[in-house]
């Protein structure tokens, strides 16, 4: 009868530390099956927030071309998006996903209305981009006007001005866009670029953006 209770008793521990043992098992099977998704949620919240950003602001005036230009951007875009190119009446965003970084965008409309309102976002921005339209030589005047009053209010701000619509019947070139536009002095107190530009008529539309390519390398070399 001892024999018989030990043996019970040893049968009951055994029981006791087997069950134990499945509980933790399956207790740690559980809890990974309910938070591995959120720790891998997490992983790749952590790894999108430390991706950084760049503030790209897109300006000009109305008709100069900076819808295109953004288009002109974007891989894989088709050229016949560009008859359907509507100014732009208020704002308009697109981010580029480029080795270095995320290069965000933001274009603002150009009509007299919104312009007062550009100097409002140059705060957190990285690099204007002020695109000219380089076939209307009767609005470099207020092209001009309208630049330095941008300059005036971020003194050091680096600066890329794209002569838009090169390809354009009597176009300024861009020694002639240089001096209309008073950039001389500009260069010697910020980083400034005068690029010129124009869109194919076929074909895709970034491989079709004369300049772009060029344009996009000194974007991330400035932002």
């Amino acid at each position: 009868m001892v024999l018989l209770r030990h043996l019970s008793l040893a049968l009951s521990a055994a029981a006791a530390a087997l069950g134990s043992a499945l509980f933790i098992a399956l207790n740690f099977f559980y809890k990974r099956r309910v938070w591995s998704p959120q720790a891998e949620y997490c992983a790749i919240k952590e790894e999108e927030e430390e991706r950084e950003k760049r503030q790209v602001l897109v300006l000009g005036l109305d008709g100069a071309g900076k819808s295109s230009m953004l288009q002109g951007l974007t891989p894989g875009e088709p050229a016949a998006r560009r008859g359907r190119c509507r100014p732009t009446r208020g704002f308009n965003f697109m981010s580029l996903n480029v080795p270095a970084c995320q290069l965000d965008f933001l274009e603002i409309g150009g009509g007299e209305d919104l312009r007062r309102y550009w100097s409002d976002y140059l705060r957190k921005t990285h690099v204007l981009v002020y695109v000219v339209d380089s076939s209307d030589r009767s609005r470099l005047p207020l092209a001009k006007a309208e630049l330095h009053r941008l300059l005036r209010a971020e003194p050091q701000l680096p600066v890329v001005v794209l002569g838009n619509k090169q390809d354009k019947p009597d176009a300024a070139s861009v020694s002639e866009l240089h001096e209309a536009l008073s950039l001389g002095p500009v260069t010697q107190t910020r980083k400034l670029f005068l690029l010129a530009a124009q869109l194919g008529s076929d074909g895709p539309l970034r491989n079709s953006c004369r300049g772009l390519d060029t344009f996009q390398d000194i974007l991330l070399q400035l932002v």
